[in-house]
């Protein structure tokens, strides 16, 4: 969602934007369901999982900043600040699983050749 309210502000390259006054209300009822599925966390995580949690909740909220227009900057700051969000959202997913007890491997976004691939969009 903050991907295609960036794009829509020309911080991001993605094919489909999405309005500002519609992503915004899109934004906030986003919002108001990560804060209730946070709070799952807190009541059943471990202490690992919630500090990952708190973590990437506030990276999310780097990323609001910008498509709010609380925070200048460029289409590159845009860019680092999206990836450390994908990168604490992976210490996330690493901590929840270990306390979940799952066991099948998983792979870091900067780790998978997918990913580290050409572009799709450029193929």
């Amino acid at each position: 969602m903050a991907g295609r309210l960036a794009a829509g502000k020309g911080l991001f390259d993605l094919p489909q934007p999405l309005a500002q006054d519609v992503g915004l209300e899109r934004l906030a009822d986003a919002e108001l369901e990560r804060g209730y599925a946070f709070e799952a966390v807190l009541l059943m995580g471990d202490a690992e999982t919630i500090s990952a949690a708190r973590a990437l909740q506030r990276h999310a909220w780097v990323l609001e900043q910008f498509v709010r227009d609380m925070r200048s900057g460029t289409a590159q700051d845009w860019t680092q600040a999206f990836r450390q969000f994908q990168e604490k959202r992976d210490e996330y997913y690493i901590a929840a699983r270990k306390s979940l007890g799952v066991h099948a491997a998983f792979r870091l976004r900067a780790e998978d050749p997918v990913i580290l691939g050409q572009d799709p969009r450029q193929l």
